[in-house]
C-alpha cells in the first residue's frame, strides 16, 4: 500500500493541498463576488473592486492585496485535512471554515472509509448519496486513496480499473468501493429502491463514455451488442432484469429481452437484488434458479418464462401474500426429487399461487411423516446441537421496556419477563423451527439453519405474554436485513417502539437495499 501523508493543508501559491509535517493553521479565505468583480475588503470591512490580479495575488481599489483562497461569500472552505489509515479503513478528518462577510466559522468532521465493509461513515452515522456529503476531499488525497484501492483489487482481479466519471472527492470513492470495475453503479445504487422512470435514474454512466458502459456490461457478464445497448438507452433499469434473468438460466435472447418489463424489475426490487462483487444477489436466488434449471430439462425455455410471468402476476395481486412466492420457491426446491413429471408440469402451468404452495406444502409433509424413526432422531440430535454463535452476537439479547413497577403500597417490584418484550438469539435449530411454527414464517427451514450455522446470518426473535412477536435476521456486519411480526406482517404498535428500543440499545445498521 503506497504511504499516504497525515497533514495536508491548502497552498496558497499553487492552489492546491499539499503535504505538510505538523497540524496547519486556519487561514483566511478571500471572499469575492465574480459577478461584480469586487471582493470584500477585512480591512476597510466592505465591498471594493478588484483593479488588479496576477500570480495568484489581487489588488483592490483600496490599496489592499489579497491571496488565495478565493471563495464566494457564506461558503465552506477546506483548509487541511487529517489522514489516519488502520486495519482496512481510512480515518479522515476534515477542518474546514465557514466564510462569511459578517461571521467566522471554524468546523472539523470526522470521516470514516472503510474498506473491507464498503461503506462511508460521516460522523458515526453511515451515508450513501453524494448529497449527503457536504464537506469534500482534495482531488491530491482522492487519488491516493484510489490508487491504494485500485492496488488491492489488481491483486484480486489481476485488473486495475482506471476512473471515468464526473464524481469527485468522497463521492468518488465511494462509487468505486461500490463497484471496482464501473463507477456507473454508484448512480445505480442512489436509485435502488426509487423509480426506475425518475428522471434521475436516467444517468447510469459516468461521462457516458463507452468504455464505461463496456465495463458495466461486462461486470455483469453481458454481451455488449447494438440491441442490448439500445435496450438500455431505452429503459436503465433493463440491464438489472436482463443480467438476472441471464442469472438464471436463460439464454434465448428473444427471452433474455422480453424481461425487461417494470414488473420483472419491480419483483428483483422487492427481494432485495444487490450487486457486490461482480455477482447478482437476492434471498431466493438459489430456490428460483434451481426452479428455473430443473424446468429446463423436460421444457423449453418460453414456458418456464411464461411460468414466472404468471407468478409475476401473483405478485401484484394484493389478494396473495408475497410471502406465499417466496415460500413455495423453497418448498419446490424440498420436494422436487420426489415430485412426478406430471406434477412439475403442473406446477410449471399454474405458477407460484396458492395452489402451488398448499400442494407443495402437503407434498412437504407427507416426505416428513414418511420419514423413519433414524432419520427423524437424527435429525432431533441436530436441531438441538447449538450453533456457534460469537459472544458479540449473543449480546444482542436484551429485555425492553420498564423493568420495575411501584406497587400501590410504594414497594418496587421486578417487572416478571411475560410482560416485557425479551429479544433472544435463537441458539439452535430446535429454536428456528418454534419460531418458524409459531410465526408462519420460513425461519424454521434448513435454508435457514444452515444460514445461522455458517454464520451467515443471526437470528433474533422477541416475546411478549409469551408469545412469538417478532422475527429479525441480523448480517455478519451487524446489519439488519429483515424484521417482521407473526405471518411476515410489518410491526405495529408496541412491537415497534420494543424494536426500535432494541435496535438503539445494541447500535445496530440498517440500511435499504435491492
Amino acid at each position: 500500500m503506497d504511504y499516504i501523508e497525515r497533514y495536508w493543508a491548502f497552498n496558497e501559491k499553487s492552489n492546491s493541498y499539499q503535504a505538510v509535517d505538523a497540524m496547519p493553521l486556519s487561514v483566511f479565505p478571500t471572499i469575492i463576488d465574480e459577478k461584480n468583480m469586487s471582493v470584500w475588503c477585512r480591512s476597510h470591512k466592505r465591498w471594493e473592486a478588484i483593479v488588479n490580479f496576477k500570480d495568484n495575488i489581487l489588488k483592490t481599489s483600496c490599496g489592499k492585496l489579497y491571496t488565495a483562497p478565493f471563495v464566494s461569500d457564506n461558503s465552506i472552505f477546506n483548509y487541511a485535512y487529517e489522514v489516519k489509515y488502520r486495519v482496512d479503513s481510512f480515518y479522515i478528518r476534515v477542518y474546514s471554515q465557514l466564510a462569511a462577510t459578517n461571521k467566522r466559522q471554524l468546523l472539523n468532521n470526522d470521516f470514516e472509509l472503510d474498506l473491507s465493509r464498503k461503506r462511508l461513515l460521516m460522523n458515526g452515522k453511515e451515508i450513501f448519496n453524494d448529497a449527503d456529503i457536504k464537506f469534500g476531499l482534495c482531488k491530491e488525497i482522492t487519488l491516493k486513496i484510489l490508487n491504494t484501492i485500485g492496488d488491492n483489487y489488481k491483486e484480486e482481479y489481476g485488473l486495475k480499473p482506471s476512473v471515468s466519471s464526473s464524481l469527485t472527492g468522497f463521492s468518488l470513492i465511494l462509487g468505486y468501493l461500490l463497484s471496482p470495475f464501473n463507477i456507473n453503479f454508484y448512480k445505480i445504487s442512489n436509485h435502488w429502491g426509487l423509480n426506475p422512470f425518475d428522471a434521475d435514474f436516467l444517468t447510469l454512466s459516468s461521462g457516458n463514455t463507452s468504455t464505461a458502459e463496456n465495463e458495466m456490461f461486462e461486470s455483469l457478464g453481458i454481451k455488449a451488442s447494438k440491441a442490448v445497448r439500445k435496450m438500455y438507452q431505452k429503459n436503465p433499469y433493463s440491464v438489472i432484469c436482463y443480467a438476472a434473468a441471464k442469472d438464471l438460466g436463460f439464454t434465448d435472447v428473444n427471452i433474455l429481452r422480453s424481461t425487461v418489463t417494470p414488473d420483472f424489475y419491480l419483483f428483483l426490487k422487492y427481494y432485495m437484488i444487490s450487486f457486490f462483487g461482480g455477482e447478482i444477489n437476492y434471498p431466493s436466488r438459489a430456490s428460483l434458479k434451481y426452479f428455473v434449471t430443473d424446468m429446463l430439462t423436460f421444457n423449453s425455455q418460453k414456458p418456464v418464462w411464461n411460468s414466472i410471468q404468471r407468478t409475476l402476476g401473483f405478485f401484484f395481486n394484493r389478494n396473495i401474500p408475497n410471502y406465499i412466492i417466496e415460500d413455495g420457491l423453497n418448498l419446490y426446491t424440498a420436494v422436487s426429487h420426489e415430485l412426478t413429471e406430471h406434477e412439475k408440469k403442473q406446477v410449471l402451468h399454474e405458477g407460484f399461487n396458492y395452489f402451488t404452495h398448499n400442494f407443495l406444502l402437503r407434498r412437504n409433509n407427507e416426505l416428513v411423516n414418511i420419514k423413519n424413526a433414524e432419520q427423524i432422531e437424527k435429525e432431533r440430535i441436530d436441531d438441538m446441537k447449538p450453533f456457534p454463535i460469537e459472544e458479540k452476537f449473543l449480546k444482542l439479547e436484551y429485555k425492553a421496556g420498564d423493568a420495575f413497577f411501584t406497587t400501590k403500597a410504594g414497594e418496587r417490584k421486578s417487572v416478571p419477563d411475560e410482560y416485557r418484550w425479551c429479544f433472544y438469539v435463537a441458539r439452535n435449530g430446535k429454536c428456528l423451527k418454534e419460531i418458524g411454527s409459531e410465526m408462519h414464517n420460513c425461519v424454521g427451514w434448513g435454508g435457514y439453519k444452515n444460514a445461522v450455522r455458517e454464520r451467515r446470518s443471526t437470528i433474533v426473535y422477541a416475546k411478549f405474554m409469551n408469545k412469538y412477536k417478532i422475527c429479525i435476521e441480523v448480517t455478519p456486519d451487524f446489519y439488519v436485513r429483515q424484521v417482521y411480526g407473526p405471518c411476515n406482517t410489518h410491526l405495529k404498535g408496541d412491537a415497534v417502539k420494543a424494536y426500535k428500543e432494541w435496535f438503539k440499545e445494541k447500535k445496530l445498521l440498517s440500511r435499504k437495499v435491492f
